[in-house]
């Protein structure tokens, strides 16, 4: 059972450590970076918002926000969730978005 639970905690280690992010939110516009895919918790104003960002691919990531979703290349936005998000950049697995409110 202890290997069990070693394995287990070990992989939620490896998982947690494939994922990184940055933010940073000036008057309720918001810069966000992060590697790999995963959901970002953001405090717009006094609304948490969660960012769900995957897939991510080679030209394109999707974004969702509050059940909307949008397949966005960069330069592109989309209105989500009452977000309006916007993909600066993607190389690899690494994506910057700018949200704000819509």
């Amino acid at each position: 059972m202890s290997r069990l639970v070693a394995l287990a905690l070990l992989t939620l280690l490896v998982l947690t450590a494939c994922t990184s992010r940055t933010s940073s939110c000036i008057n309720g516009v918001c810069t966000v970076g992060l590697s790999g895919e995963q959901t970002v918790d953001l405090e717009i104003g006094r609304v948490e918002h969660d960012l769900r960002v995957a897939p991510i691919e080679a030209d394109a990531v999707t974004v969702s926000v509050r059940g909307d979703a949008a397949r966005l290349r960069v330069g592109e936005s989309a209105p989500l969730g009452g977000l309006l998000v916007r993909v600066d950049g993607i190389a690899g697995q690494e994506v910057d978005l700018l949200v704000q409110p819509a």
